[in-house]
């Protein structure tokens, strides 16, 4: 997909790379409400919640990220929320009836950050047996299909809800899934309807060969990570060739953000000291990360998630500082427009794959 005139905004509230420490740990539930109000006062058009079957680097407690979005989602009218989930080390029914239950919740601006659970630490916690990348990665391909399936066992129209008749649902619209793979077996259908944006969209964070792959067959928006504008563009260009290569198992485009680790600050060398770390990491003034972030979009990428190295000190950096040069510069929007998280990013309206299948 093309990039936008406009620059689309992602922020992840949580984590504190290369940064300060939170003072409060795990961060109170208001803190995180303030945290997301900000994030929409800002008019980003979604935020990431990170989470992992481990404690975090730090040895900070984590929440669990499902969880979470659910309080932040019933608090919040327009952003998107993604919270991570991991299919290797859940079941994908039960993950798609919780993103669907989301999606309620939020009036349609659910949003899965699907990661595969590569680390052995987590796979004692878990209680998982070891396996190869290789497999971790398949099987979270499949299980992303068996949650899409889920999705689409209820054609939109299913539910009736008619008192007079007695009738709820349509029967005849709510359909088996019938997936049979060499990880999941699953009949279903979903004991939740389909979501109000049909399929909610599904983020892959790429990293590596196996984890591109991922992305190009089962994301609908990629999250790269680069040095500069001219590697954000070869990485750029190899997503496509492979997007290219999985078009037959494809339903539609796939949005790319690069991932940039921020510190800001009004002066420059006061964010040279919490300076992060990773590629692409920038410390300075919301200003000149304005014109880093507009380089970086003339590379083709339909938009940017920033990485705060401290939430609590950069977020307003980037609502108010960042946000209102971007839009200075026409190249951010003024309002939200759009009734879901999907016309947000311009992705469109999905078809139900299983509409017309034979009970």
């Amino acid at each position: 997909m093309a990039a936008s005139a406009v620059l689309r905004l992602a922020v992840a509230l949580d984590g504190d790379p290369g940064g300060v420490p939170e003072r409060e740990t795990p961060l109170p539930p208001e803190r995180w409400a303030e945290r997301v109000a900000e994030a929409e006062r800002g008019l980003l058009d979604l935020i990431t919640l990170d989470d992992a079957h481990r404690p975090a680097p730090d040895g900070t407690a984590r929440p669990e990220a499902l969880q979470l979005a659910a309080a932040l989602g019933a608090s919040t009218r327009w952003i998107g929320i993604a919270p991570t989930v991991t299919p290797t080390h859940g079941e994908p029914f039960h993950l798609s009836t919780a993103l669907a239950t989301l999606d309620f919740v939020t009036g349609g601006r659910a949003a899965a950050l699907v990661r595969p659970g590569l680390d052995p630490a987590e796979d004692r916690n878990a209680g998982r047996a070891p396996g190869t990348p290789q497999e971790r990665l398949a099987e979270t391909e499949e299980a992303v299909e068996v949650i899409r399936a889920l999705w689409d066992s209820w054609e939109d129209g299913a539910e009736i809800r008619d008192a007079a008749s007695g009738r709820f649902l349509d029967r005849a619209r709510v359909r088996p899934v019938g997936h049979r793979g060499r990880h999941f077996t699953v009949r279903g259908p979903s004991v939740t309807p389909r979501p109000p944006q049909g399929q909610p969209p599904v983020l892959v964070a790429v990293r590596d060969e196996g984890s591109r792959r991922l992305a190009a067959r089962a994301a609908d928006l990629a999250l790269l990570t680069a040095a500069d504008p001219d590697d954000a563009r070869a990485q750029l260009a190899a997503l496509r060739a492979a997007e290219a290569e999985a078009a037959g198992a494809r339903t539609g485009p796939l949005l790319v953000f690069a991932d940039r680790p921020v510190a800001l600050d009004t002066d420059p060398r006061r964010a040279a000291a919490r300076r992060t770390a990773g590629p692409g990491a920038f410390a300075g003034t919301p200003e000149a990360l304005a014109g880093s972030l507009l380089a970086w979009q003339r590379t083709g990428l339909d938009g940017v998630r920033l990485l705060p190295a401290s939430p609590g000190r950069d977020l307003p950096g980037i609502v108010r500082g960042l946000v209102p040069e971007l839009q200075l510069r026409g190249a951010f929007r003024r309002s939200y427009e759009g009734a879901t998280l999907r016309a947000r990013l311009g992705l469109p309206a999905p078809d139900n794959r299983l509409s017309g299948r034979s009970v």
